[in-house]
């Protein structure tokens, strides 16, 4: 009766969101999936069959649907309640994803699922450009955060309007909401690409992680080089524990580092 009816509508709910780009592939706590948790086996064919579907159709990509689509309402209105404007910076990831009531009780970015350290109030997000007044403004500042500014009338700004910091970057309103840039729009939507703040953020672990590595590798070369000519392999040590190349070596009565006399050479092979 009841139970059964009911039981026919969280089926259909199912089948819906499966068919709509819904993740069949996210676990819980416990590392079940959507599908672990369906005790009947035919609405698990049906989910994977309408899935399948929808993926077929280039689609789906990599995250849900919310966070990938470029449908201006979808991407202004606030992802936990859906009645307010999203209006709320989270750092140090940039994106917006809710409005300011809803904001303190996000804990982890929910476009990058990155820890939320800072909110910040993006002043008058959507609004019209302060410098045209034709267009929306729609391009997000960083580091000061404001969105004063249309696409055309940001790329001409080297200071922010509102609060005369300097601009270092400019990014789409879109792509903050975790959707694509208008070049992005013509790829495939299936690839995923991942918000343009966090490729810099890559970038600049990369960068970190190269000047390290070079570093690292300078310090071996001073290591295993002759401290006398910087040309050869240091492959002669003397008592005192330092060491040159043989042809240097050879040529010296006292150890070039500690200037104690040298005893004896040892060749290293």
């Amino acid at each position: 009766g009841t139970q059964g009816a009911e039981k026919k509508s969280a089926a259909s709910i199912a089948c819906f969101l499966a068919a709509n780009g819904a993740d069949l592939s996210i676990r819980n706590k416990k590392g079940q999936s959507p599908l672990d948790l369906c005790p009947d086996p035919s609405l698990c064919k049906a989910l994977a069959k309408c899935h399948k579907e929808k993926v077929s159709s280039g689609q789906v990509g990599s995250r849900s649907p919310s966070m990938i689509s470029n449908d201006s309402e979808t991407l202004e209105e606030c992802v936990v309640c859906s009645d307010m404007k999203r209006d709320t910076l989270f750092g140090p990831c940039g994106h917006i994803a809710t409005c300011s009531l809803c904001s303190p009780r996000v804990k982890k970015c929910l476009i990058c699922k990155e820890q939320v350290q800072s909110r910040t109030k993006a002043l008058k997000p959507l609004f019209h450009c302060v410098r045209c007044m034709d267009k929306k403004a729609g391009i997000y500042k960083d580091p000061c955060g404001h969105m004063c500014a249309c696409e055309n009338c940001a790329s001409l700004m080297k200071k922010c309007v509102q609060c005369r910091a300097v601009v270092e970057r400019r990014v789409p309103f879109i792509m903050c909401c975790g959707g694509k840039s208008a070049e992005d729009t013509a790829d495939d939507i299936s690839s995923g690409t991942i918000p343009v703040l966090q490729k810099d953020k890559d970038n600049t672990n990369v960068n970190a992680d190269v000047q390290k590595l070079q570093q690292q590798l300078q310090d071996i070369k001073e290591q295993t080089m002759c401290p006398v000519c910087l040309d050869r392999l240091k492959n002669m040590i003397f008592l005192c524990g330092h060491g040159t190349c043989q042809l240097c070596g050879d040529r010296m009565s006292e150890c070039p580092i500690c200037r104690k006399a040298i005893e004896r050479r040892i060749l290293l092979y």
